[in-house]
């Protein structure tokens, strides 16, 4: 009886100790340490224990499941190993995952990204100070020799990049939420890798945010995009976007925001107020790719400050079958609806390509706006006269327009060929007048200038269709078809006021013994009668309005005893002048310029023969001598 419970008893423990060995042996990963809230690895197997689905096989449990947030500490180079996983559906608030200027890498480029989707609707995972090795700036091929997806202390022959980036969207996993991806200070510099598989970003249908400092850089070649996007948002700080080498063929887009999982009803490309974005395009493709049939809804809207330099093609290139050419910014997918191209708000926007910008029959609806003290200049470099390749070409949809808002310029501008002559296409100036300025090829010299206008015209600037031209005053009547339409480059900008004139020097040359001096030595006033030319001709420039609203002031200084005045036209009467600014002229005096006329438009000016304007008074009593004054003429504005 006793051995027989002894025997009981030594199976039980020995039973019983196996249970808890295993239990110890699968709950802890060696190299995934914690210090305080922070879980720092040395892997690319630790982060994918840390981060994927499930409560087994990896670092979580049952009975210690992954918490709603967390944050990882990066500690060395890792790489990624081939995986394809969700992310752990625990996850609600934020992944937060600082690489400390260290880099991943990818063991499969097929199998190298975290999915999210709907298992995760609200996580937001935020990468913080990853850092690309500058050794790899000149790598081509995208092979590498990158540490071991389990061992820090070892190597083997991975890649660069894969075909999606480490956090990714995944067709038929997407959802109206499926979280948010940021990037915050962030440099993956590969200018040269053009392998035909890697790409920089493949979000899809998951929000992408970034701020701070970021630098994205891959050399493009077809069978790969930059990035896969549906909505992007520049929110802080500086983002740089290259793409491609000089002249390399590349895939469909840099921005591909068409293949987006078809989850959103509408894409969307921000940069918040503040925020600065550099695009460089450098590859034979379109910059933006926008819209399908779900998503029938582009947003483009720039509230910051936005440059993007589109030069894979030659400034010599002509259309041929590469649609490309004539459309380098944006391109709209099969099924779009509308595309908005916003310039926000004191935003400042630079696009230059040197080849067409936007052609309206693929974006269907095209509405741009551009808004108060917004900065914005589109401009193609293509030296070819071909009627294709402009800023905007195409056949504009019905409904199209361009409405600009008070802004601080809005120019549009082309090398060899006018940057906009399309009907469908409505230019409507809101709220505030402004100023339309025509340029001749290749240089800046004006050769139409429209001041104050308000109102809407078609793009052929010819005053045809419906409803015509309704621009006040009329720009149609006034020769916009012969003088806009022919133009290189159209910039709009607000009136101003200036002096725009210099007044001929006043002299008086007279002998006492003149019979206009009267004997009994009463002061008279003097003509001009200098050896030159005797007119004065005041030049006030007013493009705010139509109606001018201004005054002329003069005073006098230096003259000792001296008596000047002034005379206006078809008076007698001389306002005499001190060292007090007093008015001589009122805007109505003034007479305006021609509509339309690059010289006049504008221009209000008042003319006076040699016994108008300013005169000086003598007396036959005068000592005889040698007198100078200066006079100061003042532009009051009379505007509030």
């Amino acid at each position: 009886m006793t051995m027989k419970n002894n025997k009981k008893i030594q199976f039980l423990l020995l039973f019983f100790t196996m249970l808890i060995g295993f239990a110890f042996a699968t709950t802890v990963n060696a190299d995934v340490t914690k210090d305080g809230d922070v879980y720092h690895i040395t892997t690319g197997q630790d982060l994918a224990d840390l981060l994927r689905a499930g409560n087994t096989g990896g670092y979580w449990r049952v009975q210690n499941p992954a918490p709603a947030s967390i944050s990882i500490s990066v500690d060395n180079d890792i790489t990624i190993p081939a995986q394809q996983a969700l992310l752990n559906s625990n996850f609600s608030g934020t992944v937060n995952i600082n690489f400390n200027n260290h880099m991943y890498y990818v063991a499969d480029q097929n199998q190298s990204s975290f999915i999210m989707g709907t298992s995760t609707p609200d996580v937001s995972v935020v990468i913080h100070n990853l850092t690309s090795a500058s050794s790899n700036i000149s790598n081509t091929s995208g092979a590498a020799t990158v540490p071991s997806p389990t061992d820090a202390n070892a190597t083997i022959s991975g890649f660069l990049l894969g075909i999606n980036s480490l956090f990714s969207g995944l067709t038929g996993y997407g959802a109206a939420n499926s979280g948010t991806i940021t990037y915050d200070n962030v440099s993956i510099n590969y200018p040269n890798l053009a392998d035909g598989k890697s790409t920089m970003l493949t979000p899809m249908y998951v929000p992408m945010k970034f701020t701070g400092t970021n630098v994205l850089a891959l050399g493009g070649l077809s069978g790969a995009n930059f990035s896969t996007v549906s909505d992007a948002e520049i929110v802080s700080g500086s983002t740089t976007m290259t793409w491609g080498t000089s002249g390399s063929t590349a895939q469909t887009a840099m921005i591909n925001m068409s293949a987006n999982g078809t989850v959103n009803t509408s894409v969307a490309f921000t940069v918040d107020s503040g925020a600065n974005l550099i695009i460089n395009n450098h590859a034979k493709a379109r910059t933006f790719l926008v819209g399908n049939t779900t998503a029938k809804t582009a947003n483009i809207t720039n509230n910051g400050t936005m440059s993007a330099v589109i030069d894979g093609n030659a400034t010599n290139s002509t259309t041929g079958t590469d649609q490309t050419i004539t459309s380098s910014f944006v391109v709209g997918g099969t099924g779009i609806a509308n595309t908005n191209i916003t310039f926000g708000p004191n935003s400042v926007s630079n696009i230059t390509s040197n080849t067409g910008l936007i052609k309206m029959d693929n974006v269907a609806i095209l509405n741009v706006s551009a808004q108060a003290g917004s900065q914005t200049t589109l401009e193609s470099k293509n030296t070819q006269n071909n009627s294709a390749i402009r800023v905007f070409n195409g056949t504009a949809f019905s409904g199209s327009s361009l409405t600009l808002d008070g802004v601080a310029f809005f120019s549009m501008r082309n090398a060899a060929t006018p940057p906009l002559q399309q009907d469908n296409m409505r230019i409507v100036i809101a709220n505030t007048p402004l100023t339309i300025l025509g340029y001749a090829a290749n240089n800046d010299t004006v050769t139409a200038r429209y001041v104050a206008e308000i109102g809407s015209i078609n793009g052929a600037w010819d005053g045809n269709g419906t409803p015509g031209d309704q621009m006040s005053p009329p720009l149609a009547t006034n020769s916009s078809a012969t003088k806009l339409k022919p133009a290189f480059g159209i910039r709009f900008e607000p009136g101003l006021l200036a002096n725009s004139f210099t007044v001929n020097p006043s002299v008086w040359n007279y002998a006492l013994s003149n019979p206009i001096f009267p004997t009994d030595n009463t002061p008279v006033w003097l003509s001009r009668n200098g050896s030159g030319d005797n007119t004065q001709t005041f030049d006030v420039y007013d493009s705010r309005s139509q109606t001018a609203s201004f005054s002329l002031q003069a005073s006098v200084t230096g003259t000792g005893s001296r008596q000047y005045g002034f005379k206006k036209n078809s008076t007698n009467e001389v306002l005499s002048l001190n060292d007090q600014a007093q008015t001589i002229l009122n805007a109505s005096d003034f007479t305006a310029g021609t509509i339309g006329d690059a010289a006049t438009a504008g221009h209000w000016t008042y003319t006076t023969d040699a016994n108008h304007g300013l005169l000086v008074q003598a007396a036959r009593s005068e000592k005889i001598g040698t007198y100078t004054g200066s006079v100061t003429y003042s532009l009051v504005d009379g505007l509030e």
